[in-house]
């Protein structure tokens, strides 16, 4: 698991990633620098050009005999989370310490999905997990939501909860078609809680079926939180 940073912000860091505000006016210095498109890069063997948030292509800043890269695209190429801090000013590089419920972030929901505050389903053994996403109709048909940290998260640790639950129920969690988790949910079950590294990724799907072609209405409730 990657371990937690948190960078202080400065000038160099936020070239082509972020925006100051006004407020942060004192602690600039005015430089003058160079643009160098000359500069050739690799990630892992494989050949890397840096990209802001709208896919065009940016530059290193030559300053003082030192290179400065972008921290958001540096950090998108390494898979490692970051996320801007604008009241402590601060940018923040891979796990935090603080937890972030799933629902805090937004969710994409399919038909058969919905988010809830009931405490019919969010208290489990005691323990008010507060908030979730319920997914219905589960049975022989893939059935799922996709989660959005959007980046900023670098693991995930998901808890699944059966309401309904008649057969065994195959729970997959991916990123970009990659499989990151599987696990089987039984009758039996009470809870089934996984730890995903996500590696700063900005979508995650989950989705549940049965292990071959059946008619059923399972139910499954999902919680869970980012770092």
């Amino acid at each position: 698991m990657k371990k937690r940073f948190v960078a202080l912000l400065s000038a160099a860091t936020l070239v082509g990633g972020m925006t100051i505000g006004v407020s942060a006016a004192p602690v600039l210095e005015k430089i003058t620098a160079h643009l160098n498109w000359g500069i050739a890069y690799e990630v892992n063997g494989k050949q890397w050009t840096p990209k802001d948030q709208s896919g065009n292509r940016i530059a290193a800043i030559s300053y003082n005999n030192t290179t400065y890269l972008p921290v958001r695209a540096v950090s998108d190429a390494l898979g490692v989370a970051v996320e801007y801090d604008n009241k402590a000013q601060k940018i923040k590089l891979g796990e935090k310490s603080d937890l972030t419920p799933i629902t805090s972030e937004e969710i994409k929901l399919s038909y058969a999905s919905v988010i809830t505050k009931d405490k019919q389903h969010t208290v489990h053994n005691g323990k008010d997990y507060g908030s979730g996403v319920i997914l219905n109709s589960i049975n022989g048909v893939e059935k799922g939501f996709t989660l959005r940290p959007g980046g900023k998260h670098q693991t995930l640790e998901l808890s699944v909860f059966p309401v309904s639950v008649n057969k065994d129920i195959v729970v997959k969690i991916m990123s970009g078609g990659v499989l990151l988790k599987e696990v089987v949910i039984t009758p039996s079950d009470s809870i089934e809680t996984v730890t995903v590294d996500i590696d700063g990724a900005k979508e995650i799907e989950v989705s549940a079926k049965y292990p071959k072609v059946e008619i059923g209405d399972d139910i499954l409730f999902f919680a869970g939180t980012y770092k």
